[in-house]
């Protein structure tokens, strides 16, 4: 079976060159000599995760009782070889009996042990839990306490999971257990019991996983789900809804590589997929709404976009595709659903995912900041992308995105030595590239709106716009190789053509769209994270190597 490979954005202020992004890809020959994670269910010596639970808890179970037991107990010499000895084994056991501890002694093991257990909260931890089956739980950090709910108060989550198809040692070189599968299914369902979101959005999902857990795990707790992959991979996205709360009324599947971007082709094969559905509110939603409401529902979209180092270019692109087909869905939805009455407010619509860009690259500003001009860092790092050569063994293969890269990649002339240069020069076709990809993002009146980007420095004002000026939180990812913010949760809207290049305030954001930011899930600032080590997963803290992002919020 092939096993693909987890290659992380690039696009961080350090210089990659193109000599450790080989390290990072790792060789073919040597991939098969190295242990790996499998897809397949363990084999029948291997305990599954609820064996493994109740294993774990018997040993537990067993230790308390050895710590409520006497520890002075000794067995009675006296009786050792004495025949017909069953009385004085019993006389024996009462006289070896210890003395009770005292009141003070007992104060003394409890207040210890309250002690640890306070601890382990201080560190996000259930002291509750089985050790192997912890997380860090974070807390939500709220807005409007003081004002009453009046709408319906929704949360959405974004999460990319880490697919088991992609973990190979060499990536996660300190994460040892934590990458088992029996263990990491166990830790994320109880990561999403624990945050109990009305909405999931996730990224690299096994498809095999899907079916065969996935799937079966969220229907135990109330919830529905879709799921979609190019058939080339083996895993791919998912959007879970609360079934109480919403009907599937509508979907709509993207093919990156076969969407048209104006007269700007793929760069290459991407294989990357996206998925969005229209959610209807059930009866249950609508009651929420004090004042009713004239909405149908929400719209919710997911993808994970093209990982590739240079891939910045293309995924510029393919930000533009989702822009495009989510203002189609909309239109279709509105024709089909509302009769075609002109209004597009019906629904709520956001899109959320792995966009492997961070917020000062060109794909994310692209959508955000309207009219997009790019100028600096953003300009250089997307005309040095246009002069990397892509292989052609890439077109048609089962596992185009994971293959080593072919001669043109490794030893083409001329290739550019790091995605992240602090100067390059473009030639004339690079440049109009690059012009050309500006003109079609301002031809396109849609735009996108960050929702951590509008108020997560109301929060939390420590960690917002540390490496960025829009309001972001520092980190989503934390992979032994890399770190930095590539997951959004994005508000998705008409644009008039007026300026929008800079970051909507809460306040014009709440009141132009019926929305109130409730909360968000706390993201920590990497001074946090390198207490962890290098990368995620590791048992106990995190279970893959993104972290989940949630927003609170209350439809008006």
């Amino acid at each position: 079976m092939n096993i693909l490979k987890k290659v992380f954005s690039p696009n961080s202020k350090d210089v990659l060159t193109a000599e450790k992004i080989g390290e990072q890809q790792g060789d073919d020959k040597e991939m098969n000599k190295e242990p790996f994670v499998m897809v397949d269910a363990p084999p029948v010596e291997t305990a599954t995760p609820d064996q493994y639970q109740k294993s774990e808890s018997k040993v537990e179970m067993d230790l308390e009782t050895k710590i409520n037991e006497n520890p002075a107990k000794e067995p009675n010499i006296e009786t050792k070889n004495v025949p017909n000895s069953h009385k004085s084994k019993k006389k024996s056991k009462g006289k070896s009996k210890g003395k009770k501890p005292s009141p003070e002694e007992i104060a003394k093991i409890r207040a210890e042990r309250q002690a640890k257990k306070e601890a382990a909260l201080a560190q996000g931890l259930d002291p509750n839990a089985l050790p192997d089956l912890q997380f860090i739980q974070r807390p939500i950090l709220h807005l409007h306490e003081e004002e009453p709910v009046t709408g319906f108060k929704i949360s959405i989550m974004t999460y990319n999971c880490l697919a088991q198809a992609l973990i190979r040692r060499k990536l996660f070189p300190d994460s040892g257990d934590a990458l088992k599968w029996f263990k990491r299914s166990k830790v994320l369902s109880n990561e999403f019991k624990h945050y109990n979101p009305d909405v999931i959005c996730l990224q690299e999902i096994d498809h095999l996983q899907y079916q065969s857990f996935w799937k079966a795990e969220f229907e135990k707790v109330g919830y529905e789900s879709q799921f979609h992959r190019k058939q080339s991979k083996n895993h791919g996205v998912a959007i879970i809804w609360r079934k109480e709360l919403f009907t599937l009324t509508d979907k709509m599947l993207i093919d990156f590589d076969k969407e048209p971007s104006g007269e700007i082709p793929p760069r290459t094969t991407t294989n990357n997929a996206g998925l969005a559905l229209s959610l209807k509110f059930t009866e249950k939603a609508l009651s929420k709404f004090s004042n009713g409401t004239s909405r149908m529902g929400i719209i919710v979209g997911t993808t994970h976009l093209f990982w590739h180092p240079f891939g910045t270019y293309e995924r510029t692109r393919q930000c533009y595709v989702v822009l495009n087909k989510m203002k189609e869905f909309m239109h279709r939805i509105n024709v089909l659903q509302n009769n075609n009455d002109g209004d597009t407010s019906h629904w709520y619509p956001f899109f959320c995912g792995d966009f492997n860009s961070q917020p000062f690259d060109t794909p994310y500003l692209s959508m955000t900041s309207k009219p997009i001009h790019y100028k600096g860092r953003a300009k250089t790092v997307i005309e040095c992308s246009t002069s990397y050569k892509f292989s052609k063994k890439r077109d048609g293969e089962e596992d185009a995105d994971e293959e080593e890269g072919g001669n043109i990649e490794k030893f083409g002339k001329d290739q550019p030595q790091t995605p992240v240069p602090d100067h390059f020069i473009a030639n004339e076709e690079q440049k109009k590239l690059v012009k050309n990809m500006e003109l079609l993002h301002n031809s396109l009146d849609m735009r996108a709106i960050s929702l951590y980007g509008v108020g997560y420095r109301k929060v939390h004002p420590e960690n917002a716009g540390l490496d960025n000026d829009c309001g972001e939180p520092e980190i989503s990812n934390w992979a032994h190789t890399w770190n930095g913010l590539l997951d959004y949760i994005l508000f998705i809207k008409h644009w008039g053509f007026d300026d929008c290049q800079h970051v909507d305030t809460l306040e014009k954001f709440e009141k132009e769209n019926s929305i109130k930011v409730r909360g968000y899930l706390r993201m920590p600032p990497s001074t946090e994270m390198s207490k962890h080590g290098h990368g995620q997963p590791h048992t106990g803290e995190y279970p893959s190597d993104h972290l989940s992002m949630i927003c609170e919020l209350e439809l008006i």
